[in-house]
């Protein structure tokens, strides 16, 4: 199948040949008109660094099943993600171990779902315990870093561990921290109480991204200094930000995507393990009226139910900067961090394309995802 759209990268006209799942030739075509308001792009697909689950499935359940997950990593193909991090939260160790052999289990039996996933997420179990900074994690299951069991769970996974989360401040994690950068994983700091020097520690000792910068931390904090502005302030983090509406403020993403400069900045969906579910009460979480995931009967967040085009849909309101580098920002800027190659439109490349519009500032549209030379139609359902 041939598509013709304007390059995200040039703006021109281009012709792109697909062919046995790869990218079979790109040609650009001659025409002088100026780009209209509503001319599609293409762009490579979206790189998703983390997702909790769907469907009332966590990728954390001690019941996750392979067929659970082949059918959660295939469904973000409707959402524009051709790759992505399964995000395990903070869980007792041998509900995480489950949750790892499984989707390990998943990655060897498809191959289709093998190359989604670039690698795991483990946001948890190593994360401030103290109310509000934890978020929805269970305080129970938290404790300090230990590397035998980091092990254990690199070990379930078939080392697809890359990225993990933790905070500073719980003993032994700056040294955790400089073992695991040199084993090659990227360190993250998240759910954190961290104050300037622990926080400077831990980036001298190789953490190099903030997940959810201003969120997962408490509702009332000191004017200044605080975590926040401190991981702000720090040019060595980079920054994961959930732009779906309710985590961040407007004038709050604005801020902190101006403080990171849009370089050092990762869009997430940070889909909780009941996105795509009704309104109503799971347990001890719910899908309120809003739409939002919560802790039940509380005002917690417990994950989003919005893909990444929302996100670029707020991301585009508040800092208009269409195609590039609002799309950077869900493509090159989370392969970098992961220290993978960037995706490209290119001869030899794995065809995964989306095809985009973006009339005016905030009025972005995903139309539909090819994903290793499969084409899909967009789902309005997160």
């Amino acid at each position: 199948m041939n598509l013709i759209a304007r390059d995200w990268e040039t703006s021109s006209w281009i012709e792109i040949a697909v062919r046995d799942g790869v990218v079979e030739s790109v040609d650009r075509l001659d025409d002088p008109a100026p780009v209209g308001a509503d001319d599609p792009f293409v762009a490579p697909a979206f790189w998703d660094v983390q997702t909790n689950g769907r469907w009332g499935h966590s990728f954390s359940s001690p019941e996750l099943t392979a067929d659970q997950v082949v059918a959660i990593v295939r469904a973000q193909r409707e959402l524009g993600t051709a790759r992505l991090c399964p995000t395990l939260v903070t869980a007792p160790i041998d509900h995480m171990i489950h949750g790892l052999r499984t989707i390990a289990s998943a990655c060897e039996t498809h191959p289709d779902v093998a190359r989604m996933v670039v690698g795991i997420h483990l946001e948890g179990p190593y994360l401030s315990d103290l109310p509000g900074y934890r978020g929805a994690h269970p305080p129970e299951a938290m404790h300090d870093p230990d590397w035998n069991e980091f092990e254990r769970l690199q070990q379930a996974s078939g080392d697809r561990v890359i990225l993990m989360t933790l905070a500073p401040e719980r003993t032994g994690a700056i040294a955790f921290i400089d073992r695991a950068a040199r084993a090659g994983l990227t360190i993250a700091l998240g759910h954190t109480a961290a104050d300037g020097p622990t926080l400077r520690a831990a980036v001298d000792a190789g953490a190099r991204l903030s997940t959810h910068l201003g969120n997962g931390i408490v509702a009332e904090l000191p004017r200044h200094p605080n975590p926040i502005w401190r991981q702000a302030a720090e040019d060595r983090l980079w920054a994961s930000l959930i732009a779906d509406g309710w985590h961040l403020d407007p004038d709050v993403l604005r801020v902190l995507v101006r403080a990171k400069g849009l370089d050092r900045v990762v869009l997430v969906s940070d889909a909780g393990w009941l996105s795509g579910l009704p309104v109503g009460t799971y347990g001890d979480w719910a899908v309120d009226p809003s739409g939002k995931i919560v802790v039940a009967g509380t005002p917690y967040l417990a994950g989003s139910n919005q893909g990444l085009e929302t996100g670029l849909r707020n991301l585009d309101r508040v800092v208009p900067c269409f195609p590039r580098p609002l799309l950077d920002t869900v493509t090159t800027n989370p392969a970098a961090l992961l220290n993978r190659p960037a995706p490209r439109i290119a001869p030899g490349e794995p065809a995964n394309l989306v095809v985009v519009r973006r009339p005016e500032p905030g009025a972005f549209t995903l139309e539909r995802t090819c994903v290793d030379g499969v084409w899909v139609e967009n789902s309005s359902n997160p």
